[in-house]
């Protein structure tokens, strides 16, 4: 994809990460329904459907189990090669916890989990949607629309020197060697079609991203990647 020197277009600025101003969002929804909160806070209401991605825990099953301990530090360097994706639902239940949609979101948004972290365990990375999910993404929009223009928006903070905000121009199927790149340490903060009719954000401060869409890409990524990608009511 191409560096281009522009600007985050302005029907979708207001929601992005940083430079983004859209502060209007009843705040008691974010207590009583936080997926709702969260995609009215990150999207606007001009799309058919939407849904929230929960970026995936992951498990070193290769930990002999009397050498699992709690987690003491965070910024441990460990072999991420050798853990293994898992979906919140699958991760709850491991733990012996239910799950819920709206109260794990709320959980991980105040670091309130209820249950501690182990050794053999790596939370949802925030501003880190799964790879998986954005090969999922790429091929129903290019089954749906084709060779799909889009831009990408990478807040400064996604970047190797949080120097300045970037924006990358291109083909959908382009977004795979983009997301290669080393200066760029995240996921990209937006993506969006210039046709307008889908988005992706991606907040730096969230382990979960939002999209919205036309009805049929909604349905494809929610049934293609279940209990990873769940509908929301804007």
């Amino acid at each position: 994809m191409e560096q281009v020197e522009k600007d985050v277009e302005d029907w979708i600025k207001p929601y992005a990460t940083i430079i983004g101003d859209k502060n209007n969002v009843d705040i008691n929804l974010r207590e009583t329904k936080p997926t709702k909160y969260f995609v009215r806070k990150t999207l606007p209401n001009n799309f058919e459907s939407y849904a929230i991605i929960l970026h995936s825990f992951w498990i070193n099953h290769k930990v002999i189990e009397d050498k699992v301990a709690e987690a003491k530090n965070n910024n441990l360097d460990l072999p991420e090669e050798e853990f293994t994706r898992t979906n919140w639902k699958e991760f709850y239940e491991l733990k012996g916890t239910s799950f819920e949609l709206d109260t794990t979101i709320l959980n991980s948004v105040n670091w309130k989990y209820p249950f501690k972290q182990m050794n053999n365990e790596l939370f949802p990375g925030e501003g880190y949607i799964d790879e998986e999910h954005l090969e999922s993404l790429i091929k129903n929009v290019y089954e749906l629309y084709g060779s799909q223009e889009i831009e990408v928006f990478y807040t400064f903070l996604s970047t190797q020197t949080w120097e300045k905000d970037l924006i990358f121009s291109g083909k959908i199927t382009d977004l795979r060697s983009l997301l290669k790149k080393e200066e760029l340490i995240l996921t990209p903060s937006l993506i969006y079609s210039k046709q307008r009719n889908w988005v992706v954000n991606t907040d730096y401060d969230l382990s979960f991203s939002t999209i919205g869409g036309e009805r049929e890409l909604i349905d494809r990524l929610v049934k293609e990647n279940k209990y990873e990608v769940f509908k929301v009511e804007y």
